[in-house]
């Protein structure tokens, strides 16, 4: 999940209160397919060189000709958030599909703002059984499909090839590094003024330590935080940071990793177009750094294609969105240079793909098992909040049970809102 998902995320929880307040829309689609336009009008908060890649796939697409071309519209994930909920209030203007972060289907769904694919996916390539089955898992509510993979960001690590033949020569033979091997690392290149790990977004990296120590975002009802997975997800990044094989806060890690002063630094798939600019030494791409290397959980959020309510949507139309979904599932290749990896396993076959570094999170059975998406409801507060408060108990100016519980007492009171 990028900084701005995270901010969609919060968007999108903040503006479906508006949408609660208003009403939220229950009527399936019913348009007029001979007054209507041929073409799909696809909304995107995927913006920038990022936003150009999936274009050029659109453009591809359009070329072969369809009854439907597809016309995507991209916006600031922030402006898509809003808009969504005020298109779907009024039933004027709704998007055929919007592509959603995977932690907000269950929200819109939840408000009935979703309308599901079973009845025009039965039949056709678009089924479970041809994804990545984490993600098409999120999409699914109340045994309803409601989202449909579009493809699926991953906080990984990069590491630095010669320095860990220095430092912990063997460690990345098995594409595992624990967190016992970055200690080790940390002890051996300490002196030489080499960072171990470099911690970058704490969000990010809090959440798959906390899940590969069993953590959990809900207990059922409700999210949780408040406990002692969580302390103790907090106390081995302030280890870290105390013995000095961990970066202090501010230093800019991606230009120091650049400069080959760090070894292992945990990123997302999005940072690839910025890794493969460096020339000065060899660089691999792995796993997140792992608590237990017999089990491998890598956190992850899968995009979603998704339909809102509206009336002005006819089925004929719904049906050129869908064979426009089963060609995405093999021709993602201009999008995925973004890093990303398709959630359509189609794209096994192509060999441009499986030679992009990413790829590794799809080639076996291991990897595609670890994948672990979260879309606990109030999940978004959660990882807003201990991004905010984590510095703080890493670096000891806060009380780390007390923070928690105070962040917890943040959460429930969003949630109450």
């Amino acid at each position: 999940m990028k900084k701005s998902k995270l901010l969609l995320s919060l968007t999108v929880a903040a503006s479906l209160i508006l949408a609660a307040c208003s009403g939220g829309g229950s009527e399936s689609s019913s348009g007029d397919a001979k007054n209507e336009k041929k073409e799909i009008v696809l909304w995107s908060g995927t913006t920038g060189p990022d936003g150009d890649l999936i274009k050029k796939d659109i453009d591809r697409y359009n070329a072969t000709n369809p009854d439907y071309k597809v016309k995507i519209v991209a916006m600031e994930g922030v402006v898509l958030g809003n808009k969504l909920a005020t298109v779907t209030r009024s039933g004027k203007g709704v998007p055929d599909i919007a592509l959603i972060a995977s932690e907000a289907v269950s929200t819109y769904h939840s408000q009935g703002m979703l309308e599901p694919w079973d009845e025009y996916i039965e039949g056709t390539e678009v089924k479970g059984e041809n994804y990545l089955e984490e993600a098409w898992k999120v999409g699914t509510q109340e045994g309803k499909q409601f989202g449909v993979p579009a493809t699926m960001g991953s906080w990984v690590m990069y590491y630095n090839k010669d320095l860990v033949d220095k430092y912990v020569p063997g460690a990345a033979d098995d594409n595992i590094i624990t967190y016992e091997e970055i200690e080790k690392a940390g002890e051996a290149a300490k002196a030489d003024g080499i960072y171990a790990y470099g911690f970058t977004w704490g969000m990010q990296n809090f959440n798959n330590l906390y899940l590969q120590m069993g953590g959990k975002f809900s207990d059922g009802e409700k999210p949780t935080i408040d406990n002692d997975t969580a302390v103790k997800t907090i106390e081995q990044f302030k280890k870290l940071h105390d013995l000095g094989y961990m970066n202090k806060k501010g230093e800019d890690m991606n230009k120091l990793f650049n400069n080959g002063k760090v070894i292992f630094l945990p990123e997302g798939t999005w940072m690839l177009s910025q890794m493969e600019k460096i020339t000065s030494f060899k660089w691999a791409q792995t796993f997140t750094p792992q608590w237990d290397a017999n089990n491998i959980i890598q956190g992850s959020g899968a995009d979603q294609f998704a339909m809102f309510v509206s009336k002005e949507r006819s089925e004929e139309k719904i049906k050129s969105i869908v064979k426009f979904l089963e060609w995405l599932q093999g021709n993602t290749t201009e999008w995925i240079k973004s890093g990303a990896n398709p959630t359509a396993l189609g794209m096994l076959d192509n060999q441009e793909y499986t030679d992009m570094p990413q790829s590794f999170l799809l080639k076996t059975d291991e990897a595609r098992q670890a994948v672990t998406i979260i879309t606990d409801p109030g999940s978004s507060y959660v990882f807003g909040e201990i991004d905010t408060g984590i510095w703080d108990m890493i670096q000891g100016k806060a009380d780390i049970k007390e923070q928690l519980k105070k962040i917890q007492q943040t959460v429930n009171d969003k949630m109450a809102q």
